[in-house]
C-alpha cells in the first residue's frame, strides 16, 4: 500500500508547490519572453548605452508636422463609444479580445482609414492607468521582427504619440525623431480611457526597405505599461490580424485565433488529464476485472489500457509538433522563469519510449518480467506527473492567455486522481485480506515482485472465468471516476478554446 501513498504525496506536493509559486500578479520587474511573436521580449531604450544602435527611418513624403506632447483632457464616455462607429463599413478596425468590436467591449482598439497620401488612425485602451500604452505595429508576417510601431503613450500625466521599431532581434527601439511624419489630431486620458487620433505618412523607409501603405500588412495590437523612455512588455494583452490587409480596407478585421497554440493545449489536456489518467488506473487496479472477456485474444482491461495510452502517445506527439511549428523552433524563455518547455520535452520523450518498451516486454511468466514491470511503471508514472505539472505551468504563460482560476480546476482534478489511488488501494487491502470470503494474493504492485503471484492467481481466476472479489465496487467507482475526470478535462479544454481571456 505504500506505493500509492508515496506517489500521491509526491504529486500533491508538486501540485500545490506549483500553484503557490505561479501566477499573473507579481512584484518583479517586467521581463520579456522571446516566444511571443508579436512584441518585444526586452526594451533597451534609446538612452540606454548598452542598447543596439537605432535604425533610422527616412520618410519619402516629407510634410514635417511636429507632434507636440499633449496634456490630457476630460472627455465624456459617449465620445469614446463613438470610436466603434464606422467599423461596419467606413473604416477598418481591429480589437482585443476577439469579437469585441461587434459587442463594443474592446479592451484595446485600433481603427484605420486611408486619407489621400496619409493614413488616419485611432488608438484606444480602456481601464488604463498612469504610465501605460496602446500601440499598433505593421508587420510583413504575423510575428514580431522588422516592424514599424506607433504608440499612444500616457506617461507622467501627458499623452504622446511616438514612432518606434521592432528590429530583427525582437527589440523595440524608439526612433531618434519619434514624431517625424506624424500629425497628432487629438489625445486624451479620461476615466481610464487612453485615446489618440493621428495621421501618418503613407510612404516611409524602414530598415532600408521602402514601405507603402498601399501594400498589405499584418496589424499587431497591444497594450501594457510604459515610461518616458519607451514601452514595456504587454503580457497577454495583444492580438494580431488573421490576415495581411491594406489600410484602405474597411470593416472589422478578424483577430488571429492562435489555432496552433490552442490545439497544442487541447491535445495535451486530453492526453494527460483524461486518457492517461484513465489508462493508468485500469492497468493498476482492473487486471482481475472482466475476467474471461477478451477482444482479439486480449483481456478487456488490456485492450482499454492500450487504446487509451496510444491516444495519449498520438496526441502528445502531434501537440509537440504543433507548438514547434508555431514557435519556429525552441522557446528562449529561461527555464528559471517558467520550465514549461523543458518539462514538456521530458514528458514527450518519456511518452515516446513507453510503447517501445511495451513492445519488447518479456512473457508474464518470464524471470525478468518484474524488471520490465518496474521500468514501465516508473516511466509511465513520471510522464503522467510531469504532464500534469506542465499543464499547471502553462497557466502562467502569456501565450496561453487563459485565466488563473483554471489552476483550481487542475488542483481539483489532481485531488480526485490521488484519492482514487488511495481508495482503490485500501479497498484491495480490505477485500483481498485473508479473512475475506474469497482472499487472493492479486493486488496492485504484486506483479512488481519476482515470485509473480499476481500472474499465477490471474491464471487461476481466468480458468473459472471469475472476477476477483470486489469487482462490482471497482466498476461502479470507475464509472464515477471517468465522469469526474472527463468533466474537469472538458472544462479546461473549453477555457483554452475560448482564449484569449482578458487579463485579470
Amino acid at each position: 500500500m505504500k506505493w500509492p501513498i508515496v506517489q500521491s504525496a509526491v504529486l500533491l506536493l508538486t501540485v500545490f508547490g506549483i500553484h503557490l509559486s505561479t501566477g499573473y500578479e507579481t512584484s518583479k520587474p517586467f521581463t520579456f519572453p522571446d516566444d511571443d511573436p508579436y512584441y518585444p521580449p526586452a526594451v533597451p531604450f534609446a538612452n540606454n548605452p548598452k542598447a543596439p544602435p537605432p535604425i533610422i527611418i527616412t520618410t519619402i513624403t516629407t510634410p514635417k508636422i511636429p507632434a507636440q506632447p499633449t496634456p490630457f483632457a476630460q472627455v465624456s464616455p459617449q465620445v469614446f463609444s463613438s470610436v466603434y462607429d464606422g467599423c461596419d463599413g467606413t473604416k477598418g478596425c481591429l480589437g482585443y479580445p476577439a469579437s469585441c468590436i461587434q459587442q463594443r467591449s474592446c479592451s484595446a482598439l485600433v481603427t484605420f482609414a486611408q486619407k489621400g497620401q496619409r493614413s488616419e488612425f485611432e488608438l484606444w485602451a480602456t481601464k488604463s492607468t498612469d504610465n501605460s500604452f496602446v500601440a499598433v505595429g505593421f508587420s510583413e508576417d504575423n510575428k514580431m521582427g522588422d516592424d514599424s510601431v506607433t504608440e499612444c503613450t500616457m506617461a507622467n500625466g501627458r499623452v504622446n504619440v511616438y514612432m518606434s521599431q521592432n528590429d530583427a532581434s525582437k527589440t523595440n527601439i524608439r526612433l531618434p525623431n519619434p514624431t517625424e511624419g506624424l500629425n497628432v489630431i487629438s489625445t486624451t486620458f479620461s476615466d481610464g480611457n487612453l485615446y489618440c487620433k493621428f495621421e501618418r505618412t503613407s510612404q516611409f523607409v524602414l530598415g532600408g526597405k521602402k514601405l507603402d501603405a498601399s501594400q498589405k500588412f499584418f496589424l499587431l495590437l497591444a497594450r501594457g505599461p510604459a515610461s518616458n523612455d519607451g514601452i514595456a512588455y504587454h503580457g497577454s494583452e495583444k492580438t494580431v490580424s488573421d490576415r495581411s490587409l491594406k489600410l484602405s480596407e474597411t470593416g472589422a478585421v478578424g483577430a488571429s485565433k492562435g489555432t496552433l497554440v490552442k490545439l497544442h493545449g487541447i491535445f495535451m489536456v486530453t492526453a494527460w488529464m483524461l486518457a492517461a489518467s484513465c489508462g493508468l488506473l485500469l492497468a493498476r487496479y482492473y487486471k482481475l476485472t472482466w475476467v474471461g472477456q477478451q477482444i482479439m485474444g486480449k483481456d478487456l482491461w488490456f485492450v482499454y489500457h492500450t487504446i487509451l495510452m496510444m491516444v495519449t502517445w498520438t496526441l502528445t506527439m502531434i501537440a509537440f509538433i504543433l507548438i514547434f511549428s508555431e514557435l519556429g523552433g525552441w522557446t528562449s524563455i529561461p527555464a528559471k522563469q517558467n520550465p514549461h518547455a523543458v518539462i514538456g520535452l521530458i514528458t514527450t520523450l518519456l511518452a515516446f519510449i513507453q510503447p517501445i518498451m511495451a513492445y519488447f516486454r518479456p512473457h508474464p511468466d518470464g524471470p525478468r518480467r518484474y524488471i520490465f514491470n518496474w521500468a514501465h511503471w516508473l516511466v509511465g508514472k513520471a510522464a503522467h506527473v510531469l504532464g500534469v505539472v506542465c499543464i499547471f505551468l502553462a497557466v502562467g504563460l502569456d501565450k496561453a492567455a487563459i485565466p488563473y482560476w483554471v489552476t483550481w480546476l487542475i488542483v481539483v482534478y489532481s485531488v480526485i486522481y490521488i484519492l482514487s489511488h488511495i481508495i482503490l488501494t485500501l479497498s484491495q487491502c480490505f477485500m483481498h485480506a485473508p479473512w475475506r470470503p474469497r482472499p487472493t494474493t492479486s493486488m496492485a504492485m504484486k506483479d512488481m515482485l519476482p515470485p509473480r503471484e499476481s500472474y499465477q492467481d490471474s491464471l487461476n481466476l481466468a480458468k473459472n472465468k471469475e472476477d476477483a472479489y470486489g469487482s462490482q465496487f471497482r466498476r461502479v467507482y470507475l464509472f464515477f471516476y471517468v465522469l469526474l475526470v472527463t468533466s474537469f478535462s472538458i472544462a479546461v479544454i473549453a477555457t483554452i478554446a475560448k482564449a484569449p481571456w482578458p487579463k485579470q
